[in-house]
């Protein structure tokens, strides 16, 4: 959907690759490379930017981009807007990326389970995801990573400041990156896409000249509560992808058919 992310590489776990291969194969997708995770984060982060740099994790090397987005699948409902930010603050400072405010105190527990000290709320925030770096600032930090960094470290904002001495820009994310952590997240990230499904409705139709008429007519008169998208597409009988082109994409369909008979 965002036209200037040139490619997609999806790190999932080795037991999981045959199911994703065949959920890009559905719907389609056509900038996805599929890398196999490590068994940490950050083995599995930097299995993926190797797909820029070692024949040995790709078919074929990606061409290296000036700007890595690292972003995890747990915030699906990351908007356009902060990755944008987040790349363009990244070619300004070398590293960038989005943080939240807390919403609760962090304290430490001493040895004996007692409250040892706490953190001030107001000096600190939640790091989220996307992140953004100048690929070769990222590619270096991983290559210079202990095996106690790979396997126990988090923030790669944090290594591209340890060893690379750059200093990330920090960027205001909005409230949708919250992580879906818990099952009860489920059933919230469940509510969420169906509530924005509803308020989408799809026009198709085998007429230019109607759709454009029929497409700016809905959404002009509902643009307020839904969103409107116009299709042009052949409805033969021979379409048997259409369902798939759509599915799982809009629960609201208008098909508008003009006959060329006379009256």
């Amino acid at each position: 959907r965002i036209s200037w992310i040139s490619n997609i590489i999806v790190v999932v776990s080795p037991e999981n690759t045959e199911t994703m291969k065949s959920i890009v194969e559905k719907y389609g997708h056509r900038r996805v490379t599929i890398v196999k995770g490590g068994i940490t984060r950050h083995r599995s982060i930097f299995n993926g930017l190797k797909v820029f740099a070692e024949n040995e994790f790709a078919n074929h090397l990606l061409q290296k981009p000036e700007v890595v987005i690292i972003h995890d699948a747990v915030r699906p409902f990351v908007e356009e807007d902060i990755l944008s930010k987040v790349v363009m603050a990244a070619k300004e400072h070398g590293a960038a990326g989005a943080i939240r405010p807390l919403v609760s105190t962090v304290i430490a527990s001493a040895a004996d389970g007692c409250l040892d000290h706490s953190l001030e709320r107001a000096r600190y925030r939640a790091s989220e995801m996307p992140q953004a770096f100048l690929f070769d600032i990222i590619y270096e930090a991983y290559q210079q990573c202990t095996d106690y960094d790979l396997d126990y470290g988090t923030e790669c904002l944090h290594l591209a400041l340890k060893y690379c001495k750059t200093n990330a820009k920090l960027v205001e994310g909005t409230a949708d990156l919250w992580k879906v952590t818990y099952k009860r997240d489920l059933y919230a990230a469940e509510s969420i896409i169906k509530d924005n499904l509803s308020q989408q409705v799809c026009v198709i139709t085998d007429v230019k000249e109607a759709v454009a008429q029929v497409g700016f007519l809905l959404h002009e008169s509902l643009k307020s509560q839904i969103k409107v998208e116009a299709i042009s597409i052949s409805l033969s009988k021979h379409d048997s992808h259409l369902q798939n082109i759509f599915s799982g994409q809009c629960y609201n369909f208008i098909c508008v058919n003009v006959s060329s008979k006379a009256a």
